[in-house]
């Protein structure tokens, strides 16, 4: 049996335009302005395509978060202060709806449940490195705070403020 999957008029799945076109809107925006009939005109398709796709908001918003640590994930051999360049850098309207994405969860157990499992698998990064869980716990938690310092503070993260050396030599093990 074949699958199909539609296209959007840029050629990309429907489903994939839809996600982009979120993660976009949700981090030049924030996420009261990124409404399902806001993200589905960005992507170009018909209106009803994210019920269609993702069964409504909530699911648009599940699949939105996997979305977004599936693309931030470090490229192999990136380091830890060349990822935080490119999150506030070429990559930052992303990581601004990453934290966009991050308060809705504090706020809806299933999307807390999805973002606290992305956050895990950096952690587990970290802890088959070497780091004890509780550490990599913490050190995540810390390079949150430095790029979100960097966001509010509208750093592009290439200063000697934002390199995360000392954040990893308190954890020696990382």
């Amino acid at each position: 049996m074949l699958l199909h999957v539609e296209k959007s008029s840029t050629g990309r799945s429907t489903r994939e335009a839809l996600l982009d076109a979120g993660v976009e809107l949700i981090g030049a925006r924030g996420a009261r302005q990124a409404s399902t009939r806001a993200v589905e005109d960005a992507a170009g398709v018909p209106h009803g395509s994210i019920r269609h796709h993702f069964g409504g908001q909530a699911g648009f918003l599940a699949a939105l978060v996997e979305h977004v640590f599936a693309l931030d994930v470090p490229a192999p051999g990136e380091s830890p202060r060349e990822a935080i360049r490119r999150w506030l850098g070429p990559d930052r309207t992303r990581t601004q709806a990453r934290y966009e994405l991050l308060l809705l969860a504090t706020r809806d157990p299933e999307l807390r449940a999805r973002m606290v499992a992305g956050r895990d698998r950096f952690v587990a990064r970290l802890v088959d490195s070497g780091l004890p869980e509780t550490e990599a716990r913490q050190l995540v938690a810390a390079v949150d705070g430095l790029v979100l310092d960097a966001l509010l503070r509208d750093e592009d993260g290439t200063g000697d403020a934002y390199d995360p050396a000392r954040l990893f030599d308190a954890f020696p093990r990382a």
